[in-house]
């Protein structure tokens, strides 16, 4: 055996037992955990939340440049935000990982103990789930989350007249993305550092939708996941409304504007920032506008959904053109 095991060196059984000792399940709520055929989760009195990522390597990263930690953090966090959308505390998550025979039990150990910190922050705790070998690396995430408000958040509830709000800023993560795709271009300045971590280690938005549901109901939220020119059309696709927005009004980080020429181009294209796309009321987003903490996060009113179906204005740029991030369409 080398000095760095790998899969192949241990086998199935051996690498379970390794799953099972850095994710030992503590929740009261878990019946049955991590090691049997299926986990057993005693429901709490609330509407339950379910969704579900996947990350496929060479379309979704490249083990070039992330980390064990680092895609165990993402693809964690992704499920995360789709909860976040929902107004939902997680709780509980089953993974599937599919892994070539020659990865390295160092790299496991990694990946697994990324997910077992993250259940400090996020409260999610993994209670099973399924690893197989594949040709490449794959995860795939099921969330369990418990719904705080007593109605579900919709995408397809927005009215004619609502305001459109973004949390913190867009378009940080494709810049991030550009940097590590420039096989010429080194991370010498403060501003890549800054974009490359918001690609490999965006934040979900889980604490400033538990606090926005406190003050506001949303009309309607996503997580912009796809791009907001891609996130925005599904809200109001699915509402039967559209949208008005100036295009100076999107928020942009000052490392974005340092590193773009055309930052706004890249927060209206650009994916996987994970922030939250919501609207509100005009009455109600005054209010929130008023009572909003804006030391952790900043939100950031954008236009106003329209009575014109299917129509998309983003005034003062009338140059650049709805597109986005497509899995099927984009290749």
């Amino acid at each position: 055996m080398s000095d760095h095991p790998t899969i192949n060196d241990i086998g199935e059984f051996k690498l379970h037992q390794i799953i099972k000792d850095i994710l030992p399940n503590s929740s009261k709520n878990i019946l049955v955990g991590i090691g049997d055929d299926a986990a057993v989760i005693q429901p709490l009195h609330s509407p339950m939340v379910l969704t579900k990522d996947a990350m496929v390597e060479g379309v979704h990263f490249l083990s070039q440049w992330t980390t064990a930690a680092d895609l165990a953090y993402k693809s964690l966090a992704s499920n995360i935000s789709d909860l976040a959308a929902k107004g939902a505390q997680p709780a509980f998550g089953l993974i599937a990982l599919g892994l070539p025979g020659n990865t390295e039990i160092r790299w496991i150990e990694e990946f697994y103990q990324t997910l077992a910190k993250q259940k400090n922050v996020w409260g999610l705790e993994i209670i099973g789930g399924d690893t197989i070998q594949s040709p490449q690396l794959m995860i795939s995430i099921t969330a369990i989350g418990y719904q705080q408000i007593q109605k579900p958040i919709r995408i397809n509830t927005a009215q004619p007249g609502d305001w459109i709000f973004i949390t913190g800023t867009v378009g940080d993560a494709a810049a991030g993305l550009e940097i590590l795709q420039d096989q010429n271009k080194s991370e010498k300045d403060l501003e890549d550092a800054f974009l490359i971590q918001r690609l490999l280690r965006p934040t979900p938005r889980l604490k400033e939708a538990l606090q926005l549901i406190k003050l506001a109901i949303p009309s309607s939220m996503t997580d912009i996941s796809d791009g907001l020119a891609r996130d925005l059309p599904k809200i109001c696709k699915a509402s039967g409304t559209g949208a008005a927005i100036i295009a100076a009004s999107i928020p942009c980080s000052k490392e974005l504007r340092e590193y773009a020429c055309d930052p706004i181009s890249y927060a209206w294209k650009g994916g996987e920032d994970y922030e939250l796309l919501f609207t509100l009321p005009e009455d109600q987003a005054k209010q929130l506008l008023e009572t909003w903490d804006k030391e952790d996060c900043q939100i950031t009113n954008i236009g106003l959904i329209t009575s014109t179906s299917d129509s998309i204005q983003l005034i003062g740029r009338g140059d650049i053109q709805n597109s986005g991030f497509d899995h099927f369409q984009q290749r």
